[in-house]
Order: C-alpha cells, then structure tokens, then sequence
C-alpha cells in the first residue's frame, strides 16, 4: 500500500485495491472518501472537508457521532433485521446497560481499543460474565465496522482488543434413572409428550413451543423442525430459526410417537369442550384456549414434575443436554448429535453437551484395561 503525505488538513492518499482513498482529520472529525482515481479522491475529501468547516462555523452538529448516538440508531434501524427477536433485546440492553454508561459519550473517532479494553475490564469487576464481555465486544466490534463502512472512522479499534476467554459452565444433566422416572409418572398426561420432545429430542424450548401437528410426520417417525415461537413486542409470533442447520428432522423413539398420539387426544378433547372459543394455530403445546403457551408457564411446569419424583433442580435447557448426552452414552456419534439438536457445528456438540458423558469415558478406561 502507497502513501501520498499531503500538507495539514489535506491528509493523505493511499491506494485500496483498485481504488484510493483519502483520509484527513480535521479537529477530532475523520474525513474519508473512496474513488478510482487520486485526483477524485481527493476532491471529494476536500468537498467534505469545506462541508465539516461550514458547518463548524455555523454551529451546526459534526458530521461525527457520539458512539452512543450512532450504536443505538444502528442497533434499531439496521443490524435489528438481522437478529432474532430475544438475541436484539440482549443486544440493545448491552448497548444501553453496559457501552454507553462508560463510553458512549465519546465521538467515534475517540474511540480506542485502549477504551473498549477498559470497558471490558470494568465490566469484569463489577461481576460481569465472561459471555457478556464477549457479546459487548462483539456488538463493537460489528456496530464499529458499520462506521467504518460508513466513512465515519478510518478502522474498526475492536481488532485491536482481545476476546475475553469465557469459563466452562458445568452442565449437568439427568441420569437415566432420573428420565425414566419422570417418563413413567407422567405417563399419560398432558405433560408426558412434552417431557419426551424436551428429554428424548432435545428440542428448543422455542422450538417445542411452536411445534405444530402439521410438522409431526407418524408414517415415518420424524418432527420437522423449521420455525419457533417467540414473544415479540407482547404478541406471539413464528420466527425463523438461528442458522440452517437448526432446520432440521429430529427422528422419534416409538415410545415419544406414542405418548403423542396420546397427547393428540386430549387436546383433541379440549377442542371438543371449548369449540366456540378455540384458537385454532395447529400448535401441539398450546394454551387451555389454543393460543400459544406461555414460556414460564411451560418453564414452572417443568420444574413442578422435577421437584413431584425428586430429582434435582435443573434448568430446562439442562433437559436438551441430557438428550445429548443419552445419545452420546450409546454409542451414537458426535455429528449424528449435532444434526438432532440443530447445532451450527459438530464441535460446538462436543464442547458443550457431551463432555460430562460417563458411559463412553467408561468404555474407553475398559478397553485399556484389556490391552495392559
């Protein structure tokens, strides 16, 4: 890359590709202009310039923006439509709970990876976890590239800082004493085809929730699995799932097909007795009415039959880990895994669901035994 060094507050010239940009700083304020040729470049970056002076002297706001003022508009008008509904919320509660209090008063071009570092350093001190200083710095670090790319900065500072290193969260799942207690008390009920898509499937809560019978197929024994359920603004609606591989056919154990034929009768009965009132959307884990199931109430419940056959507490998502983990103690193999549960890569499978599976680690040290 060349560089042509012009006089103050000319700035200077360098050649990207096929094209030269010119950059030039001009109290606090970083000028940018992209064209094929220097002399266009050039001009353009004095045309800004002679912009930025005219609204200096005349008071006017800086072209520039407060980190603050540019995240938050960013985060609302663009990089929303590329996030899932609950990955925005946390996101935005990032930018306003965490970036801004420390640095969102700085002009983005005072932004420094000496700053961003700072901030991650304080959030650790005050109790932070790993995981959001990795998501902070994330949010920067594409919010920052979307300045760039907006010639508002010449570079993004993020790729100057580390990423925090996040500590292992020991998951543990249920035994398979503990799934086959739950299974057999709940036999029958409305519960029991529930606790099978989350223990035996391992499905998303999301997931299970917005499971429709249209997406069961009983002839060959498989859920596609191809949206969620989330609450969004107050209302529920379907959404897209996280990555292509979340969409996915999650094959059924004769005993889960069974518990939901099962549980296709007693809904069956519900809309028999409240027909006129029924919300009809398909969906196999509904309200009393049809209308979608509340997470916290389908989270309570799920904690009401841990605690009714003494099992200890876990959280839900701990049920989709024992279906991993189950699968893993028998045999079956790590990418197998990750395509039942959707997972973006097999080795995203490995690191968090199956590194507490006994069965295998047995195998392993008995095989050993045979050769020694």
């Amino acid at each position: 890359m060349t560089h042509t060094r012009r006089a103050d507050h000319q700035g200077h010239t360098s050649k990207r590709g096929n094209s030269y940009r010119t950059v030039i700083k001009y109290k606090g304020v970083v000028i940018t202009a992209s064209r094929k040729t220097k002399e266009e470049s050039r001009k353009l970056a004095k045309e800004r310039l002679f912009t930025l002076e005219k609204q200096l002297a005349s008071a006017i706001p800086s072209v520039n923006k407060t980190l603050g003022d540019y995240l938050i508009r960013w985060l609302d008008t663009q990089h929303k439509h590329y996030l899932a509904h609950t990955t925005f919320r946390r996101y935005r509660s990032i930018a306003v709970n965490q970036i801004n209090p420390h640095i969102g008063h700085l002009d983005l071009s005072q932004v420094t990876s000496k700053e961003i570092s700072a901030l991650l350093l304080k959030m650790r001190e005050l109790g932070q976890s790993p995981r959001s200083t990795q998501q902070t710095r994330a949010v920067l670090s594409v919010c920052l590239n979307a300045a760039v790319n907006d010639e508002l900065i010449d570079s993004n500072p993020v790729r100057k800082v580390r990423i925090p290193q996040n500590r292992e969260t020991l998951i543990s799942p249920l035994s398979i004493d503990e799934v086959k207690r739950l299974l057999a008390t709940y036999k029958g009920t409305y519960l029991s085809a529930r606790l099978h898509i989350a223990l035996i499937c391992g499905m998303r809560q999301g997931e299970a929730l917005g499971l429709k019978w249209s997406d069961i197929d009983f002839e060959r024994g498989f859920i596609r699995v191809n949206q969620q359920i989330q609450k969004v603004e107050g209302k529920y609606i379907f959404t897209e799932l996280k990555t292509s591989r979340s969409r996915r056919l999650v094959p059924l154990t004769e005993q889960t097909m069974n518990a939901l034929r099962i549980h296709r009768e007693v809904i069956g009965r519900q809309i028999f007795d409240r027909s006129s009132e029924w919300a009809d959307a398909d969906l196999v884990f509904p309200k009393p009415d049809g209308s979608p199931r509340s997470p916290k109430t389908d989270y309570d419940e799920w904690h009401k039959a841990l605690k009714l056959c003494g099992v200890a507490e876990r959280r839900l998502h701990d049920a989709r880990h024992t279906a991993a983990t189950l699968m893993y103690s028998q045999g079956v193999g790590i990418e197998t895994i990750s395509r039942a549960l959707g997972h973006s890569s097999s080795a995203i499978t490995s690191r968090l669901y199956v590194h507490s599976a006994e069965e295998p680690l047995k195998e392993a040290a008995i095989i050993l035994q045979k050769i020694l």
